[in-house]
């Protein structure tokens, strides 16, 4: 039933607090489930109800999501990589189950499991994130007041293609282009760390490129920009940048274009 409360599984960014303010201006009832030091608290303001765990906690979010009554659930924000493979990681036995079972540790595979594990769980299924987010979305074509050189056209097209085959092997989602060579491609690190990375072995002027997974299922782990990754592009003195349209959520997307209009970095829906 659409007046049922959504459970917001939220992780790390402004993403889940995007998420929240847009279903409650639609007078939707969010119950957010937060991680502990990871999510910005701020996404409580705009639920009913807020509750933390730990990113071991496994069990004690389908617990939480069973004595809430929550049919319906929904991803917005990520995970740091590195605190997921971290040793000291605490796990409760259901987490430690859950990872046992998948034996496959890619994005797309745990979160395609994890969907499956709360439904069985807890009856729960997960709805898709963009669905209060229409506007948020990245539109078609040319963004900014500067616009990609033929040559940095040529390396957008080179950036899609090699996006894409990384996506396809749910390796990441970003990839870093100068003349035609590849300079960084994101894996543990994410996005903005592969950004810089990719800069600082360009020497600047290069073409930063961001897609979806090929096959991707968007109610999980949705491509997302905002004012940091400008600040990314900034410091590796990016020239371009490609996002893909209609599939990439734009957080203070008017503000995010100002910044790379101030900082003359182009951005393109592709």
């Amino acid at each position: 039933m659409q007046n049922e409360p959504i459970g917001l599984i939220a992780g790390q960014g402004d993403f889940p607090v995007l998420f929240a303010k847009a279903a409650s201006f639609l007078k939707q009832t969010v119950f957010v489930f937060g991680l502990e030091g990871i999510t910005d608290k701020r996404v409580a303001d705009f639920t009913s109800e807020a509750h933390y765990v730990g990113l071991g906690e496994l069990g004690k979010l389908v617990e939480l999501l069973k004595a809430k009554k929550i049919r319906r659930v929904a991803f917005a924000g990520g995970v740091p990589k590195r605190k997921i493979y971290d040793p000291a990681l605490k796990m409760d036995s259901s987490a430690k189950s859950f990872i046992r079972q998948t034996p496959n540790k890619g994005d797309d595979h745990i979160l395609r499991a994890l969907e499956i594990y709360l439904k069985m769980n807890c009856g729960a299924r997960v709805i898709d994130s963009r669905v209060f987010l229409k506007d948020a979305l990245a539109p078609k074509g040319v963004m900014t007041q500067r616009r990609p050189t033929e040559e940095e056209r040529r390396d957008l097209k080179l950036g899609v293609k090699v996006a894409r085959h990384i996506g396809r092997m749910d390796i990441g989602q970003t990839v870093v282009v100068k003349d035609g060579i590849v300079l960084a491609v994101e894996a543990l690190e994410g996005t903005d760390q592969a950004i810089r990375r990719g800069g600082e072995l360009g020497n600047g002027g290069v073409v930063v490129v961001k897609t979806s997974k090929p096959n991707q299922d968007l109610r999980f782990d949705l491509p997302c920009v905002g004012l940091e990754t400008v600040q990314s592009l900034k410091a590796a003195s990016a020239s371009v940048f490609g996002v893909e349209a209609g599939k990439t959520i734009m957080i203070s997307k008017e503000k995010l274009i100002e910044a790379a209009d101030n900082a003359n970095i182009c951005i393109v829906g592709v």
